[in-house]
Order: C-alpha cells, then sequence, then structure tokens
C-alpha cells in the first residue's frame, strides 16, 4: 500500500453481477481506526444475526428458508474481512 491508495477488485458472484473496486485511498491512524471500527461492527452485527438464528425458531416454509438469513451473516463476515485485510501490511 502507498499513500496514494491501492485498489482491491472484488470476485464477482454470478455471470450477470458488475466488478467492483474497494478502495483504501486514505492511510492515517484516523482512516485506518474508522475501518477497524466498521470491520467490527460488522463481525458484531453477524455475530447478533447468527446468535439470533441459534435462539429463535424460524418457520420453514422451504427447505430454503434460511437462505437468506445465512447469506446476511455470509455477506457481513465476508465484508469484515476486505476490510481488515485491506489494513494489513503488504508483504
Amino acid at each position: 500500500m502507498n499513500a496514494i491508495g491501492s485498489f482491491y477488485p472484488l470476485i464477482a458472484e454470478g455471470a450477470e453481477a458488475e466488478s467492483v473496486l474497494f478502495v483504501f485511498a486514505a492511510n492515517n491512524l484516523t482512516q485506518r481506526r474508522a475501518i477497524h471500527d466498521e470491520a467490527l461492527h460488522r463481525l458484531n452485527a453477524a455475530t447478533a444475526l447468527s446468535d439470533a438464528l441459534l435462539t429463535t425458531k424460524v418457520e420453514a416454509h422451504s427447505p430454503w428458508s434460511h437462505t437468506a438469513l445465512l447469506e446476511a451473516v455470509h455477506i457481513l463476515t465476508r465484508d469484515a474481512q476486505g476490510l481488515l485485510s485491506a489494513m494489513s501490511p503488504e508483504p
């Protein structure tokens, strides 16, 4: 990473999905702290959602009724992982 910034392409998860870039443009303590805090908020949301799934009864209308909830947990953790990996020093 340099002072100008780094671009991290995100892999599209479907044939119709458009390519997206994540930019980490500022490399100062305040920006790094904000990204760290955002990653923690997303991990906390994923934990709260998975805890709710474990402690509540979800009425299944089909074998895939729970898929949207699990997808939300996946998206939150994937985003947190991306934020944290963008902050890690280059090898």
